[in-house]
């Protein structure tokens, strides 16, 4: 007896490698994914503004990277406390607004470099509903708590979110030739939309995506990870205590079944043993780093690092070896 309905993927083996640049672009769904492949060692560029929701702020976002116009001062908000961009997540904001501004601009250099070479674009949209500022009417990435008064909430429909990506294709098709665009629909439902509301709003998107796989099919392919929960992980237990965001063990095995969709066998074991160094990494020693049981740990992992770096010459562990060699030096130098 089954107790799940599977859900098919569309396999494209190797369609992620190592090396290959790759940007990540949405919703908090995208950090999970993202997350995973950065640990992993996959040269990825996750979502330099910050957390994107909607498809008309994620496309603002891809045609500013390509105009190569970092951010200024005056385009700063400031609300008496902090500092922050209408076009970015709050984690950018700041009390101050050259740090702020710092912050927004050195993500922002490091995507813009990448863009012309960009091989992978990992979209993941979240909602069709859009959020206007009444003064520009421009659509605001996040309302960062300002009144509600201060916007006009509207969704967008099917047909505008197409109009609006065709646009962006072809600025891909100019700018970043190689690039190939992986769509996904969050599973995470936005149910302070309200429950049909929500429902309208992912078919809007669902509905999109699939118009602009039909009508670019070298350009565009669709991950079903919407279609995952819904149907495999049909289950509260797959969910985090909101009932909302899936929860680890769902979030574990959508990448998985990512894993399985566009990793070659090569890739798959590499990413398998970069994950292994990952989990050590995290690793915190219950009695300091100065025991010869942690050296000998730390000794380890920085052995399975040289051991893969030459294996893949793509993959660098220049930063988290020097910090394991300052560790034991710091601790061998207080002994």
């Amino acid at each position: 007896m089954k107790w799940t309905t599977p859900v098919t993927v569309a396999t494209d083996k190797g369609f992620v490698r190592h090396g290959m640049p790759i940007l990540m672009l949405g919703s908090c769904f995208a950090d999970n994914i993202g997350i995973y492949l950065q640990e992993s060692k996959f040269d990825v560029c996750l979502n330099p503004y910050g957390t994107l929701y909607n498809p008309e702020s994620i496309a603002c976002a891809i045609e500013r990277l390509a105009e190569n116009r970092p951010f200024v001062k005056s385009e700063l908000r400031h609300d008496g406390n902090l500092w922050y961009s209408y076009m970015h997540h709050g984690s950018f904001s700041a009390g101050d607004a050259d740090a702020t501004l710092q912050a927004i601009n050195r993500s922002y250099e490091r995507a813009a470099r990448l863009l012309p070479c960009c091989q992978r674009l990992i979209v993941t949209w979240g909602t069709a509903y859009v959020y206007k500022l009444k003064e520009t009417g421009e659509t605001v990435a996040n309302c960062h708590k300002q009144p509600e008064k201060l916007f006009e909430r509207t969704r967008m429909a099917t047909s505008e979110i197409i109009a609006r990506w065709e646009a962006v294709t072809k600025l891909l098709h100019s700018y970043a030739p190689q690039c190939r665009v992986l769509l996904t629909v969050s599973p995470i439902r936005h149910l302070r939309d309200g429950a049909h509301p929500n429902q309208l709003s992912k078919a809007a998107l669902l509905l999109a995506a699939d118009a602009l796989c039909q009508r670019y099919p070298k350009t565009y392919s669709y991950f079903p990870a919407y279609e995952i929960v819904m149907d495999e992980l049909r289950d509260y237990r797959f969910y985090a205590d909101d009932m909302t965001h899936p929860s680890t063990a769902a979030v574990t095995y959508i990448r998985e079944r990512f894993a399985e969709a566009y990793f070659s066998p090569q890739t798959a074991g590499l990413a398998a043993a970069c994950e292994k160094i990952a989990t050590g990494l995290r690793h915190q020693p219950l009695k300091g780093c100065d025991t010869p049981a942690y050296r000998h740990f730390a000794a380890s992992l920085l052995q399975q690092m040289d051991e893969l770096t030459k294996c893949c010459d793509t993959i660098d562990y220049t930063k988290e070896k020097k910090e394991i060699e300052q560790l034991l030096q710091h601790n061998g130098n207080e002994l």
